[in-house]
């Protein structure tokens, strides 16, 4: 590696773990990120230049007395830039607004009513367009979408079909991608499946960026099931974008679900696909796994703790996240598009 990929590896490594921690001093930096005192002063001046790092107005009297600058706390300015986070599914868009430093200023809920293909594109367009004015310094778009997204950025899903006047066909929205990206050259756009972009927010969340991970992303109204995979740090799709994608050899728990979904607690429902899921977890082996989505929404912890004991004889972690509206897929959108621009950023800075 040269001195400038050095330098870029180490700012890119400094940003994330500032973005991850909120505030930390030069001191701190230099003890998580195993450089010299001189190397992390120059990288934070730089920076600050940019306006990527501000002081933060906390005082840190732990650092007294080591190398750096004791007492001053240093923090992601979230201004500098926002970002667009859209979790697409059948029946909603959530919306996010969220700043450089992972820290959120808007979230809308907006209902959908099964639009088509087209008709799609054209909201997911005109909502950017909207959402771009109202803050001019949004910089990227990330949308997290219920479906697989192939090399290609085309969107596809078995589990939903479109009923024409022939017969009922996989719903499919071929460029998708290359529509968005055409219709705002000038953003950095990111597409990704929902479980992935959950995966991606989990394994950031969890601080083991080098771990192996699964996120299950479970859906009621409607019913929908998928996982997002992490190995060894690095998120997996597979050849064609659809690893992860629950099996089901026929419609018999798919059914089940669906009938039941009115009249049996999420509890009962995890305990339908609990099968399926363990199958996917001694295929993969992670270190920890994370259940979230619609399904689980606004949970008591008695059902929680009910939920983690479906799977006690499993020889993994298991973490229920359950909050509505908490957009896990969303938000790892967005920390995929901000990772793409802040890198773009980071490779133009010439140290002075």
């Amino acid at each position: 590696m040269n001195k400038s990929q050095e330098r870029y590896q180490n700012m890119f490594s400094l940003f994330r773990t500032l973005r991850l921690e909120g505030t930390l001093t030069q001191s701190e930096l230099k003890d998580r990120l195993h450089l010299q005192a001189s190397t992390i002063s120059y990288l934070v001046n730089d920076l600050k230049r940019e306006g990527l790092l501000q002081l933060s107005s906390l005082e840190n009297s732990a650092a007294k007395g080591k190398v750096g600058k004791p007492g001053q706390y240093l923090e992601i300015a979230n201004e500098h830039s926002y970002f667009l986070g859209l979790y697409l599914e059948e029946t909603f868009i959530d919306l996010h607004v969220i700043g450089l430093a992972d820290q959120e200023v808007h979230f809308q809920h907006i209902p959908l009513e099964n639009p088509t293909p087209q008709e799609l594109i054209q909201k997911v367009v005109s909502l950017i367009d909207h959402f771009t004015t109202v803050y001019e310094n949004i910089k990227g778009v990330g949308l997290a979408v219920k479906s697989v997204v192939d090399k290609d950025g085309n969107l596809s899903s078995f589990k939903r079909t479109i009923n024409d006047r022939e017969v009922p066909r996989i719903w499919k929205v071929e460029g998708f991608t290359a529509s968005i990206r055409a219709a705002f050259p000038n953003l950095e756009i990111v597409v990704e499946n929902d479980a992935n972009c959950a995966a991606v927010y989990c394994q950031t969340a969890s601080k083991q960026e080098t771990a192996s991970s699964m996120v299950f992303i479970i859906n009621q109204k409607p019913f929908g099931i998928g996982s997002g995979i992490i190995i060894d740090g690095k998120l997996f799709k597979g050849c064609n974008g659809a690893s992860g994608e629950i099996f089901f050899s026929d419609r018999t728990i798919q059914n089940l679900v669906e009938q039941n979904s009115l009249h049996q607690d999420p509890v009962q429902l995890i305990r339908l696909l609990a099968e399926s899921i363990l199958k996917a977890l001694y295929l993969i082996d992670p270190q920890f796994v994370t259940l979230t989505g619609g399904l689980l929404s606004d949970l008591s912890s008695q059902s929680i703790a009910s939920i983690k004991a479906v799977f006690k004889d499993a020889p993994y972690p298991i973490e229920v996240i359950s909050q509505e509206h908490l957009s896990l897929p969303a938000k790892g959108a967005v920390l995929l598009v901000a990772d793409t621009y802040i890198s773009t950023v980071l490779s133009g800075i010439e140290r002075r």
